[in-house]
């Protein structure tokens, strides 16, 4: 049996967490890491890597301060509070800068498959030009914030989490005994998020499901390195869930800019308008099934947590 002493601490573990996340969003937003670090050198050969196209850079860029901001809500007992504060509050206005481009790219690619088989090459090419010269506003409005002394800091922050994140003394504490129970705040989100929606399926209400459950996910994927396969299963079934939920939200924000499309340049509304239609009945199949999948994760949680 192991012995608390031989457990890995709660810091251990989340430090651990931090530190990669910390050091994909270097590769992929910053491009670079320490030179002299061979640490990081090290696991940047096995571990995050820099992805080959911007598309995935930006992802990666948003996944990875997407993770520390919820680990370091989910575990807020373990670090200081008004260190985690701060850096969560920059990390949630540098990732809402690259969501901008993250969601015209996802608008992009969605006309390149969808806009040939419904639209005439000279009715598709305006449309194509208006997103990529969205997309060239974007890219520089995401310039000016990379070379704002804040995103300095925040680089300097994410330095720290691969160094040395402040840690409170429940650090200390032995992983597999506090981070489960640490879980449960955010399981609560996510019932609560799910009641809600259950009442009334709005898109907004199932955006915030959604996002509830990305926050389950990322704790749940967290405790899995101590916790192992139960925690795992529960990462998987919120996957589910997250992933459908993300595909209406992604549907819903072309819907928008179809519609403001429309509305802008007249002369385009007709073409816009099979391209809606699309769209439209992308969302729909994207609202299918959610209960059932909700309702996965509450088994897997209940027997796990009990």
């Amino acid at each position: 049996m192991t012995t608390e002493s031989t457990q890995p601490t709660t810091g251990m573990v989340l430090h651990q967490v931090l530190a990669l996340s910390a050091l994909n969003f270097l590769l992929n937003d910053e491009g670079t890491i320490e030179a002299d670090d061979p640490a990081r050198t090290e696991v940047a050969t096995s571990g995050p890597r820099r992805r080959s196209t911007e598309t995935e850079r930006v992802h990666q860029s948003r996944v990875a301060l997407r993770r520390i901001r919820s680990n370091l809500r989910t575990f807020r007992l373990v670090v200081d509070p008004a260190w985690s504060t701060y850096l969560r509050a920059e990390s949630a206005w540098y990732g809402e800068c690259l969501g901008e481009l993250r969601d015209l790219f996802v608008l992009r690619d969605m006309l390149s498959i969808n806009g040939p088989l419904l639209l005439d090459e000279g009715d598709l090419e305006p449309i194509l030009t208006i997103v990529s010269r969205s997309i060239s506003g974007a890219r520089t409005r995401v310039a000016e914030a990379r070379n704002d002394d804040r995103h300095a800091i925040l680089v300097e922050q994410m330095n720290l989490l691969w160094d040395s994140p402040q840690f409170t003394d429940k650090a200390e504490k032995p992983g597999g005994e506090l981070m489960p129970k640490l879980l449960h705040r955010s399981w609560r989100d996510v019932r609560g998020a799910g009641r809600t929606a259950k009442k009334q399926p709005t898109d907004q209400n199932l955006h915030k499901l959604r996002i509830r459950s990305k926050g389950l996910r990322y704790g749940c994927e967290t405790v899995a390195l101590v916790a192992g396969d139960p925690a795992r299963r529960t990462t998987r079934a919120t996957e589910v869930l997250q992933g459908k939920l993300g595909d209406l939200h992604d549907a819903c924000t072309s819907v928008e800019w179809l519609e403001a499309l429309a509305e802008d340049h007249p002369e385009l509304a007709r073409s816009a308008e099979g391209l809606l239609v699309v769209q439209k009945a992308t969302a729909a199949v994207s609202r299918r099934g959610w209960k059932k999948d909700l309702k996965e994760i509450e088994r897997r949680w209940h027997k796990w947590q009990g």
